[in-house]
């Protein structure tokens, strides 16, 4: 999906979703619950007061050195 169908999705700018991938704006709490719901993910899953290490690191763990 790109930057404005979200946009256009969740009634907002595209400028709008740019500064929250860039973490320059903060959502209201309406705004993080379309998110969520647009991509069927509980809330959680997409914001969080602290910053998420990249999905690879839980796809593709460091392997076992001995």
């Amino acid at each position: 999906m790109s930057r404005a169908d979200l946009a256009a999705v969740i009634e907002v700018n595209p400028q709008t979703v740019g500064a929250l991938e860039r973490g320059d704006h903060y959502p209201s709490l309406d705004l993080a619950m379309r998110i969520a719901e647009t991509f069927r993910l509980p809330v959680e899953a997409v914001f969080s007061r602290e910053e998420f290490s990249p999905m690879s690191h839980d796809l593709y763990p460091a392997p076992v050195t001995r």
